[in-house]
């Protein structure tokens, strides 16, 4: 079985405003999704459940691919309103029901919602959001195709890794990111959004992809992070990254301190503010004290990989 979950808000922070960052139109997103069940429905015959946004763009998108071979899908019983609590509850309702994937079409706020509710969920991003960096971007007819051979033991094997998470923990409500979680300077929340490297003070990464936008492009410059390791960024006066803040927005940063640290150790925040950003949005953490931990978290599925063993005679 694959689920699928569609965020009809992502790609609509600050960033388009004071970056270059496009909105993701809800008729593209349609497309975006159409496509992917198009791709879904070219392969072995697999059950598909959606959870039914309140924007309704997984029924548009059925609909549209219902036209061009797509298969049918059934719905979850999740009642959406429009809040992040719509991707908790869907992914926890797959977890139930033992979904062997999880399609999410959003950004790495989304996918952060998907594993807050399912959190080693197996999943495939279809990239929506202003900041991607969970994955790398694929054309959606061809991660249906990929998709659609999960249910190969084989395909499983070769497609899956395992991503860590982030928690941060000591603070009244604890956090989680799939990304980063950036420790700031100034006390606000406003937009969520960072693009400004002055207020930078620290960073702990769980991933490292020089093609990435934020701090997951500053920890690539660093070199490559060893499975099952974190990555410490202390930023002050030392080497300056030329980084991509976010879409055509370039900034340089200035990095004093990178450790790698392995899963499990203890990451002391020394930041006071009181605000982090967790893939890329500001939260606050109320008191001192703060630590970061890097935990087993989602299955990353490969789409590439997966039609490598799928092709294979």
């Amino acid at each position: 079985m694959i689920g699928l979950i569609v965020n009809p808000a992502s790609s609509k922070d600050v960033r388009r405003i004071v970056a270059l960052g496009r909105v993701v139109p809800a008729a593209e997103k349609v497309n975006l999704v159409a496509r992917f069940l198009v791709g879904l429905g070219s392969g072995p015959a697999v059950e598909v459940r959606v959870l039914k946004d309140s924007a309704g763009l997984t029924q548009q998108a059925a609909e549209v691919a219902a036209r061009h071979g797509g298969p049918p899908v059934s719905w979850l019983p999740v009642e959406a309103s429009g809040a992040e609590s719509d991707t908790v509850e869907a992914a926890a309702a797959l977890e139930k029901e033992g979904a062997d994937l999880v399609a999410v079409a959003g950004g790495d706020g989304t996918v952060r919602a998907t594993v807050e509710g399912w959190p080693e969920a197996p999943m495939l991003l279809l990239p929506a959001g202003t900041n991607n960096a969970f994955t790398t971007p694929v054309e959606p007819t061809v991660a249906g195709l990929a998709a659609a051979n999960i249910g190969h033991e084989r395909v499983r094997a070769a497609a899956l890794q395992r991503r860590l998470r982030l928690l941060v923990e000591g603070s009244t409500s604890p956090l989680a990111a799939v990304a980063d979680v950036v420790g700031l300077s100034e006390r606000w929340l406003a937009s969520r959004a960072i693009w400004r490297p002055e207020d930078l003070i620290e960073a702990v990464v769980a991933r490292s992809d020089p093609t990435s936008i934020g701090m997951v492009g500053v920890a690539a410059a660093f070199g490559p992070l060893a499975e099952d390791h974190v990555r410490y960024l202390r930023f002050g006066p030392g080497r300056l990254v030329r980084v991509a803040m976010g879409p055509g927005l370039v900034a340089e940063v200035s990095v004093e301190q990178v450790e790698d640290l392995p899963a499990g150790r203890r990451v002391s925040l020394s930041s006071r503010t009181g605000v982090v950003a967790v893939d890329g949005e500001r939260r606050i953490v109320e008191g001192s004290g703060s630590h970061v931990t890097g935990v087993a978290g989602p299955w990353h599925f490969d789409p590439g990989r997966a039609l490598a063993v799928a092709f294979e005679p």
